[in-house]
């Protein structure tokens, strides 16, 4: 287990996600990446991603940006037929040369991705 899962706490509000589910649903988590598009010197951890709203299959838009991941659980709301991604945990995946420069090891999408996941599963497991 990382030391970041050992070092943050229990999931703030994790009760009131798992009271939203009814009784025999399954608890499905879902992962994105999304692109926030900013500029500016003051903008620390921002690097150049691929911008998959701006590109095509032929041509591949970057631009400046922070790079964020977001954890999502699924569950039925009553005034929709289709199931709702309601986000509870959401990371900053920085640059690769943003941690250099810091002197960071860089983790990968993947990398924060299995941090998040052994986050939410061991509060599930202490949740019984």
């Amino acid at each position: 287990m990382s030391a970041l899962v050992k070092a943050i706490p229990a999931i703030p509000g994790e009760r009131l996600l798992m009271a939203l589910l009814p009784p025999g649903w399954p608890i499905l988590v879902v992962v994105d990446e999304t692109l926030e598009r900013r500029k500016g010197a003051r903008i620390a951890a921002k690097g150049m991603y691929r911008d998959a709203v701006r590109s095509s299959k032929s041509r591949v838009v970057t631009c400046l940006g922070l790079h964020w991941i977001c954890m999502a659980l699924i569950v039925p709301v009553p005034w929709s037929q289709r199931p709702w991604a309601l986000p509870f945990l959401t990371l900053l995946a920085p640059w690769r040369r943003t941690n250099v420069a810091a002197g960071k090891a860089h983790r990968t999408l993947i990398d924060w991705t299995v941090v998040m996941v052994r986050l939410v599963a061991r509060g599930l497991t202490r949740r019984g």
